[in-house]
């Protein structure tokens, strides 16, 4: 192949050099002459070098080379001999037929005049852009190039990320038991809890329960169900919670369901956010910038490129795509982004059914249900990058209730809208309206009204009355009501660097009937002297039950480990039962933080509060272990009616369960875990942990380490030696996917190693030079007067191979000087094998 390309490239220039020739010879004719008129000719004998010729070509396509081909060629016009390998080179075609049949023409226009000879990028940007209607090559016979160009609208968009999904699991049971405890009283009573949720996994399958016992009620089962994830799909069945809807809250059921998930899929942050799709026809870096702030930046490859959008924050805001392509101008284009991960994706459906009977819950049967029989079944598409629908339907026996609704995503902000009808007539309907958070207004309005006859709750909550103050109630929602009004709303305005705001909110239920609540806010930071920074606050609300106003400053001063706060100001309060009148007002606080303080983190706070009925003080103490967290609180009256005094304990940890043992963890307390164990070295031996680049942890040889990690992603681990002595380990990332419950395991070899130093010669006192030196895990060698440098264990054994073939073996005892080289001195090759009879020992 090379030499053909050189026997090419030889006739390229001799027929370049006859070119000239016959110009030069026509020029000269018209110079003898100037009336007559300007003719050209072959010089005789050189007719076959302008005839079609054959030849290999670079292809590139976007500016990058993806191959070779056979092109035939002559002035005017040139043919691909092979346009179907040429096609296989092509990445991202959207309509091949139609850029094949462009592309296998025998008649191809070889563009010459468009190829581009210049070297820096200024030159470059000047050269002409070749924009084909269908596809077209553009030909450099000087450089034996071809540079394929396809118009954009035929390319396929490029994604971001690949669709896939996480590595499934390690195989084998674990558990992932999150547990704790609670002890509260004030006077002569006290209460205490325990809770415990517990995910028994084994790989994509998994088991979850959550208990809680109290002192008051007794034990409580909140749910036990069976999970199993397929690549976007969750099966589950058991005692569980169901989604609600807007304006109906969630229910209990004894059932099972299925569901859309993308939690498993490795691009979930992306398909959450409006794609941004962009047409380079070179390698560009494009950059993402937001009111002029940089958000990320990547190089993509020629095409159309879908712009990873993974980094970018939640919310509806306009972005500009500052593109700037290899060896052309820069440019920009504006784009409008939103990204929600509460809503279906572009292209991504989400849909959810469940079904069985309404669960209840009884202090004698945890498990029991109503004998109601419930389904509910909903779906959600987003059709454009602003407009998102959802439909859900769920009912019983007797009864059934449709929600339609859907989100408006604008640049000003967004809106959801959604109305509600059942068999019976009853009827509901939800507005939200929120700022996008792009100017220095601010709001969020949340208005609802539900209509029921005979004003019960649209879904049964269960036959058992007393399930009502069992259920966590969703006062949003409103569980245990009927028909009912509720508005609320929040707005702020940012005077840079004060804040201003109003908080509203109406309630109205045939029961209750009407609550309001309404008052104005106000946060205007003064300045900072000494290390004190001094805001001025003020707040009053005005209610049905009366009027409470406060205005004051605080004081705030943070260091590392400490901070010192307090305020001052006057509150007055008219009509809310509790006691009314004006009074200064303050109060005075610290914390300090320390470190390795019992095995772990400890901080404690104290201060004293004066308030309208009283002077309370009041005093915390937490302690954050690898083993468990503890918080302890509490407040004593000094003066007034403030009651008798009021404290809690509160205690939490997590054990990792695996059948190699338990691990208990207190700090990041998640669904999953990563253990990493090190053998090899010597006991306690440290190594810093690198979770995806950032520290986790330190785990010492002989005590692995467990570390909780949120679930459904995948993370790069990898460990750094840290301690005095030099170790020996495979330091690259191994990725491991973790799921809930599951606790992956990681375990490393590592070997203490000593750097050293010295130099080998013969039994005659001269140098072994040149030779290699190998010991397991690392070669070396010595220069010419025998020297060498290698790192390997203290006892290890040499291997020693000459340049004339001759070997030895060299054991050593090496330790560490304290500047950490060992230095061996001279070592010396004994019964040092010659070549001829190596073969003859082995």
């Amino acid at each position: 192949m090379v030499g053909f390309r050189l026997r090419t490239a030889i006739r390229g220039c001799w027929r370049l050099g006859v070119v000239a020739l016959a110009i030069g010879h026509a020029g000269a004719a018209d110079a003898t002459d100037g009336a007559a008129r300007v003719t050209t000719s072959r010089p005789t004998g050189f007719d076959t070098l302008l005839q079609p010729q054959e030849a290999v070509t670079d292809v590139f396509v976007g500016g990058r080379l993806v191959g070779q081909t056979r092109v035939r060629y002559s002035p005017g016009r040139i043919t691909l001999l092979d346009p179907d390998a040429v096609m296989a080179l092509l990445p991202d075609i959207a309509e091949p037929v139609a850029v094949r049949a462009a592309l296998a023409s025998p008649d191809l226009d070889p563009n010459t005049g468009m190829a581009c000879h210049a070297d820096d990028d200024s030159a470059r940007a000047a050269c002409a852009v070749y924009r084909p209607a269908v596809a077209g090559i553009v030909f450099d016979e000087a450089r034996f190039r071809i540079d394929v160009v396809v118009n954009p609208r035929l390319l396929a968009v490029h994604p971001a990320a690949r669709r896939a999904y996480l590595a499934r699991p390690q195989p084998g049971v674990s558990l992932i038991d999150q547990f704790g405890g609670s002890i509260a009283g004030s006077g002569g009573d006290a209460s205490y809890g325990l809770q415990n949720r517990a995910i028994l996994a084994d790989g994509e399958a998994r088991i979850r329960n959550d208990v809680s016992y109290s002192s008051t009620y007794g034990l409580s089962v909140d749910a036990l169900v069976g999970e199993l994830d397929r690549p976007g799909v969750r099966y589950s069945a058991g005692a569980m919670w169901v989604p609600g809807i807007d304006l109906i809250g969630r229910r209990r059921l004894m059932g099972g369901g299925i569901q859309s998930q993308v939690d498993t899929r490795l691009d979930r942050s992306s398909i959450a956010g409006t794609p941004l799709i962009v047409s380079l026809t070179q390698r560009a870096r494009v950059d993402i910038v937001r009111d002029g702030r940089l958000l990320t930046s990547r190089s993509y490859d020629a095409g159309n490129q879908a712009i990873d959008t993974s980094s970018l924050p939640d919310g509806a805001y306009e972005v500009v795509l500052h593109v700037q392509e290899a060896g052309g101008p820069a440019r920009d284009e504006r784009r409008f982004f939103t990204k929600n991960a509460a809503i279906a994706g572009l292209g991504e459906p989400i849909f959810f059914g469940y079904a069985g009977l309404l669960g209840e819950e009884r202090r004698d049967a945890p498990f029991a249900t109503s004998g109601t029989p419930f389904y509910e079944a909903g779906i959600a598409r987003r059709y454009t990058p602003h407009l998102a629908l959802d439909a859900t339907l769920m009912g019983t026996d007797h009864t059934g209730v449709v929600e339609l609704g859907g989100y408006w995503l604008g640049h000003a902000g967004q809106v959801r809208l959604a109305g509600l009808a059942s068999v019976h007539g009853d009827a509901g309907l939800l507005v939200q309206i929120a700022s996008s958070g792009t100017s220095r207004l601010n709001y969020t309005i949340d208005a609802r009204r539900v209509w029921s006859h005979g004003d019960a709750p649209l879904i049964p909550l269960g036959e058992d009355d007393r399930s009502y103050q069992i259920v966590s109630i969703d006062r949003t929602a409103q569980l245990t009501a009927g028909s009912f009004t509720q508005a609320n709303a929040t707005i702020s305005f940012n005077l840079k660097p004060a804040q201003i705001g109003l908080t509203a909110s109406y309630r109205r239920t045939a029961s209750q009937g009407r609550s309001y609540a309404i008052g104005p806010t106000v946060y205007w930071p003064l300045g900072e002297r000494a290390g004190v920074q001094v805001t001025l606050r003020g707040d009053m609300t005005v209610s049905n039950y009366g009027t409470a106003a406060f205005l004051g400053l605080t004081f705030q001063r943070v260091r590392a480990r400490s901070s010192l706060s307090g305020s001052i100001g006057a509150r007055t309060i008219s009509g809310t039962g509790g006691g009314n009148g004006t009074a200064v007002i303050g109060d005075v606080g610290g914390s300090w933080q320390r470190d390795h303080v019992m095995g772990g983190d400890v901080t404690v706070a104290a201060g004293v509060e004066q308030d309208v009925n009283g002077t309370l003080a009041r005093g915390s103490a937490t302690l954050n272990t690898a083993r468990g967290a503890v918080f302890a609180e509490v407040a004593q009256p000094v003066a007034g009616d403030l009651g008798s005094t009021q404290y809690s304990i509160n205690f939490q940890s997590t054990a990792a369960v695996t059948r190699s043992g338990i691990a208990l963890e207190g700090r990041g307390q998640n669904d999953s875990s990563i253990r990493v164990a090190v053998d090899g070295a010597a006991r306690g031996t440290p190594f810093e942990v690198l979770v995806d680049n950032a520290p986790r942890g330190i785990v010492h040889t002989g005590e692995p380490l467990s570390i909780p990690m949120a679930p459904y992603r995948q993370y790069a681990v990898q460990l750094r030696p840290i301690g005095a002595e030099i170790m020996k380990l495979d330091g690259r990332p191994r990725l491991v996917s973790v799921y809930p419950g599951t606790v992956s395991r990681l375990s490393w070899a590592a070997e203490r190693v000593v750097a050293m130093f010295g130099r080998i010669v013969w039994a005659d006192g001269a140098a072994v030079a040149g030779a290699a030196i190998t010991v397991p895990g690392a070669i070396g060698g010595t220069d010419d007067r025998g020297y060498f440098q290698i790192e390997a264990a203290p006892d290890a054994i040499l291997k020693v191979r000459a340049a004339d073939g001759r070997t030895c073996r060299l054991p050593l005892q090496a330790h560490a000087a304290a500047e950490g080289y060992a230095a061996l001195g001279t070592l010396t090759c004994p019964r040092a094998l010659p070549p001829m009879q190596i073969a003859t020992a082995k």
